[in-house]
């Protein structure tokens, strides 16, 4: 089978899937950005007892931690969101071929022409259950 180059579809499954896991990719890093600026803040206040401590010790820890999450958390997200759009993309590509195929059956009429769908994408045994019922709809007398 031919090699599938366009990654996105306009296929429900996939926006949902990718909204899905956006939304999930996004709450957990909100809630530990504001949890890890909470405690550094928390601390810094605690300490202002002392203000040259803060100076020389907090602030390049605070540094260090704004750093780490400029840095990795966009690269955290690019490799995830990747990772979701292929995931995506073993559902979305052969929803869409299956589709399209059983557009085509019902146009002409023609039940003897079995789907098929690349071998690492999902849904195999819904397409075999597909090719059994087209099976048996040919073999059926009209």
């Amino acid at each position: 089978m031919n090699r599938r180059t366009l990654k996105f579809y306009r296929h429900p499954v996939q926006k949902k899937y990718l909204r899905l896991v956006l939304f999930a990719m996004i709450c957990p890093t909100l809630l530990v950005t504001s949890c890890l600026y909470y405690l550094i803040w928390q601390t810094v206040a605690y300490e202002l007892a002392i203000p040259e401590l803060i100076t020389e010790s907090l602030f390049p820890a605070f540094a260090q931690v704004n750093l780490i999450l400029l840095v990795g958390v966009p690269v955290i997200f690019i490799l995830v969101f990747i990772f979701a759009v292929r995931l995506a993309h073993r559902f979305a590509g052969p929803l869409y071929r299956i589709e399209s195929e059983l557009d085509n059956i019902i146009e002409t009429k023609n039940f003897k022409k079995p789907i098929h769908i690349r071998q690492k994408d999902a849904l195999h045994s819904l397409v075999s259950k597909i090719n059994q019922l087209l099976v048996l709809i040919d073999q059926k007398p009209h």
